[in-house]
C-alpha cells in the first residue's frame, strides 16, 4: 500500500506477526500510514528508502537486538523510536533510553496506550522540527544582516578592494570593514571574535558601531583601537574578545599604518618585484587587558603593491598557522599577475577548497 506523503508513516518492527497486524490495524485505523519489518537487516532498508516519521521496535529479532539497532541509527537519524517488549524490568528500559530510545511500552500492548504514546511524540517531533525551521531562518535572517554590515568591493571602487567572506555557520565572529577616512585615505580592518558560536556574530555590530563613531582622520589607527577596547571591556562578557589588524592606507603619502592586536600578521607583495613578505606584529587582544599594547607598524608602499588582510581561519587549513602561512605568502605570491579581484579569490581556493570549513574564514586584498 502507498501511503500519503502527507501523513506521518510509521515503521513497525517486530517478529511476531500477530502483533505487526494488531499495531498495523491499530495506527492505520488512526489515520496513520505504517511499513513493517520482521527483521532489522529489513528495517534498516527501510529506514534508507523511505521517510520515516516514528518507529516501533520491537528488543528482540531474529538477526539482533533491537537496542543496539537503535544505538546505531539515533546518532545519524532523527527518527523517535519507540521501543516495544514483553521484558518490562527496568534494566531492560534503562538501556533503551541510554541506547537513545524515546519511550518504552510493554506487551501485552494496549490500544488507547500505543495510539497516545505515538501521538505524542509525533507532536513533539513536529515541535522539534518547527523550532529547527525557525532557527534556521533566524539564523538566516542574522546572517543577511550581518553581511549588510560589512562594504562591497563596488559599494567603494576608490577603495580598490576586494574580499571572500566564507563563513562556516553562515553567520559568525569573522567581520571586515572598509572605511573612507580622509582625503585619498581608507581605513581597513578585519576583526574576529573569540569563539565559534552564532552568539558571538551579535557583538560585530558593536565593533561595527563603534568604528563607525570613531573610525575617522581625526583619530590615529592606535587611537581608534584603544578607543575600542575600553569600550568593548564594558559590554564584553567574561573571556570574550577580538583579534583585530587595522590598516590605514594614505595613498597621497604612500605610507601604510598597521595595528594589531593578537590578530594573523599582514602580507605584503611589492609591485616591482612581485616578492611576498610578511609584516611580522604581536599585539594584546581587543576586550581582554585595561592597558592593552597593540603593535605598531609604519610601511613605505607603491602604487600597484598589493596587502592582504585576513583572518586565522584561512591558515589554520592547512592543519597549523605555520604552514598555513607560508602556503599563503606563496599563494599571494602567484597570484601577481591577477587581477585583484581574482587574485583574492585563487588564494582563498588555493587556501580552501580541498578542506572541509571548521571556522570562519576573510581575505581581503587592497591595492594601492
Amino acid at each position: 500500500m502507498k501511503s500519503n506523503p502527507m501523513l506521518p508513516l510509521i515503521l513497525i518492527v517486530d517478529d511476531d506477526l500477530i502483533t505487526t497486524q494488531v499495531l498495523t490495524g491499530l495506527l492505520r485505523g488512526a489515520g496513520f500510514a505504517t511499513v513493517s519489518a520482521h527483521t532489522l537487516t529489513d528495517a534498516a532498508a527501510l529506514v534508507r528508502s523511505q521517510t520515516i516519521s516514528l518507529i516501533l521496535l520491537d528488543v528482540h529479532l531474529p538477526d539482533g537486538n533491537g537496542l543496539d539497532f537503535c544505538e546505531q541509527l539515533t546518532p545519524t537519524i532523527a527518527i523517535p523510536i519507540l521501543f516495544i517488549s514483553a521484558n518490562d524490568d527496568v534494566t531492560t528500559k534503562v538501556r533503551g533510553f541510554a541506547a537513545g530510545g524515546v519511550d518504552y511500552i510493554p506487551k501485552p500492548l494496549a490500544g488507547t496506550e500505543v495510539l497516545a504514546r505515538v501521538r505524542t511524540h509525533l507532536r513533539l517531533r513536529a515541535a522539534y522540527d518547527s523550532l529547527a525551521d525557525l532557527q534556521a531562518e533566524r539564523i538566516q535572517r542574522l546572517a543577511v544582516s550581518q553581511q549588510a554590515l560589512m562594504p562591497l568591493a563596488e559599494e567603494l571602487p576608490e577603495a580598490r578592494f576586494n574580499v571572500c567572506l566564507r563563513q562556516a555557520l553562515q553567520a559568525g565572529g569573522d567581520f571586515y570593514d572598509v572605511i573612507p577616512s580622509g582625503n585619498r585615505i581608507t581605513d581597513y580592518v578585519i576583526a574576529d571574535a573569540s569563539g565559534h558560536d552564532l552568539g558571538v556574530s551579535l557583538w560585530t555590530a558593536s565593533f561595527k558601531t563603534l568604528l563607525a563613531e570613531y573610525a575617522t582622520i581625526l583619530h590615529s589607527p592606535l587611537e581608534i583601537c584603544q578607543i575600542i577596547n575600553r569600550s568593548l571591556r564594558r559590554i564584553l562578557p567574561q573571556g570574550a574578545y577580538f583579534t583585530t589588524i587595522y590598516a590605514r592606507l594614505n595613498r597621497s603619502s604612500n605610507k601604510l599604518t598597521l595595528i594589531n592586536a593578537g590578530h594573523p600578521s599582514a602580507i605584503l607583495v611589492a609591485a616591482n618585484t612581485g616578492s611576498a613578505n610578511i609584516l611580522q606584529q604581536e599585539g594584546d587582544l581587543i576586550g581582554i587587558f585595561p592597558d592593552a599594547v597593540f603593535g605598531i607598524l609604519e610601511v613605505p608602499v607603491q602604487p600597484g603593491d598589493r596587502l592582504f588582510l585576513y583572518s586565522d581561519g584561512l591558515v589554520e587549513q592547512a592543519g597549523s598557522r605555520q604552514k598555513g602561512t607560508a602556503h599563503l605568502m606563496e599563494a599571494c605570491q602567484i597570484s601577481v599577475n591577477l587581477s585583484l579581484k581574482n587574485a583574492v579569490a585563487s588564494v582563498a581556493a588555493s587556501l580552501c577548497d580541498n578542506h572541509e570549513l571548521e571556522d570562519d574564514i576573510v581575505l581581503m586584498g587592497v591595492e594601492v
